[in-house]
């Protein structure tokens, strides 16, 4: 059982730049802290990623892994198919309009195959849910 972890920021943004910016794979090497290459391996019928290939330095080693991505209205949730290093990685960016942009939950459960106490498997989904929370808020606010 992986490690659970949420956050949830406001970026002064329209939701429809934060949606953008989240399903722009090809740019998350330019935003999203550690990724070294993101590859889009499939759409699904709307035009939206539905797979897609990461290759990340996580410091201790490089892991690369796909996820599926499934969508509900504003809410972009994705989970682990296949991974080195990696066993579990379940995410979802709820987006919610609000008075000053966008609200945006962020949840993340991580599991790796490696033999770490649990404190430092809960430090690894902390570091990799606010890195990908302010680079999202940073690059949506860029483009808004």
């Amino acid at each position: 059982m992986g490690e659970k972890v949420s956050d949830r920021t406001t970026i002064a943004a329209p939701i429809d730049t934060v949606w953008n910016v989240i399903t722009d794979i090809d740019s998350y090497t330019e935003w999203t802290d550690g990724v070294e290459e993101a590859t889009l391996l499939e759409i699904n019928d709307d035009g939206y990623p539905h797979q897609a290939r990461f290759r990340v330095d996580a410091r201790v080693s490089e892991i690369t892994y796909t996820i599926e991505y499934r969508y509900d209205d504003y809410d972009i949730s994705w989970y682990l198919v296949e991974g080195d290093t990696i066993s579990q990685l379940d995410g979802l960016y709820a987006l919610a309009e609000d008075g000053d942009g966008t609200a945006v939950t962020y949840s993340l459960e991580v599991d790796v195959d490696l033999p770490l106490p649990g404190f430092l498997k809960k430090r690894a989904a902390k570091t990799i849910l606010e890195q990908g929370l302010t680079g999202l808020k940073a690059r949506a606010e860029e483009q808004a």
